[in-house]
């Protein structure tokens, strides 16, 4: 090496385990140390984030299970009281757009 390069620009300013000082393995170990922690908050975001989904994705079928369970029995009910068949529309409809409003909130 050159007197006139030091040793620290001549690869870049890194330093190699074996010539680097105990100051910047502490910096390494540091910028390590960091870097596992911010990996592990942004597996901790996405495992929350499909748990998240996977329940709005149960929800849903549960909401189109008990919808289609509304409406068959709407149409039984039709065929003893046809007179309530704008209430059962309403009430089914009421239902299904509550259902959908809980759900996107979560």
């Amino acid at each position: 090496m050159s007197a006139l390069i030091p040793a620290s620009s001549a690869n870049g300013g890194m330093f190699s385990a074996s010539t680097g000082s105990a100051s910047d393995r502490r910096q390494q170990n540091a910028l390590a140390r960091q870097t596992r922690h911010e990996v592990d908050q942004i597996m901790a975001r996405a495992e929350v984030e499909n748990t998240a989904e996977q329940a709005r994705a149960f929800l849903t079928a549960s909401a189109l299970m008990n919808t289609a369970t509304l409406v068959a029995q709407a149409e039984a009910h039709m065929k003893v009281a046809p007179a309530g068949g704008q209430f059962y529309e309403q009430l089914i409809a009421s239902y299904a757009i509550s259902a959908g409003q809980r759900i996107a909130k979560l």
